[in-house]
């Protein structure tokens, strides 16, 4: 025998006492196979489909972040905006405002010049008027006792006569 037969009769051998027990591990070993195989594929299947499924709600979720992030800065802007043009009104009112006091001040400024002004005429007439009768007074009554010192003097001259004429006649 050979080599090559004793190698066939061998595996007649194994053959004939493993033979059924090995189809059947066989089978078995490729059930168990086809089973890992499909479970792999099904764990596979539901992985993607969970990763999917986790994709698309972070998805939902960024969107969804980004609505109210973009709402949050549309509303910011919008604020700010509002805020510049409440901030313009209140600076366009208060340069009236001041305007309007300018404005006021200076023809209060003006009306009390004037008056001052009128104030001093009149008191510059009074003053005059005041002088004047004060001049008119002072000559009148330089004049009454100019008056009256020249009737002195001719007083004095006729008592002196008299006094002449009265010593020659005693």
């Amino acid at each position: 025998m050979s080599a090559e037969n004793a190698d066939g009769n061998v595996e007649q051998i194994r053959e004939i006492l493993f033979g059924g027990q090995m189809r059947d591990y066989e089978r078995r070993f490729a059930d168990l196979e086809e089973r890992l195989t499909r479970n792999v594929e099904q764990i596979s299947q539901r992985f993607e489909n969970r990763l999917e499924q986790l994709d698309a709600y972070a998805k939902r979720e960024l969107e969804k972040f980004s609505e109210l992030m973009q709402q949050e800065r549309s509303t910011r802007e919008q604020g700010r905006e509002q805020g510049v043009k409440e901030l313009h009104d209140v600076s366009q009112r208060a340069e009236s405002q001041y305007a309007e006091l300018q404005e006021r001040l200076g023809g209060e400024a003006n009306d009390l010049r004037q008056r001052l002004q009128d104030n001093i005429e009149e008191m510059s007439s009074v003053i005059h008027n005041t002088e004047k009768q004060l001049s008119e007074g002072i000559a009148a009554e330089t004049k009454k006792v100019a008056d009256t010192s020249v009737r002195r003097d001719d007083l004095a001259a006729l008592l002196s006569d008299i006094a002449n004429r009265l010593t020659k006649d005693q």
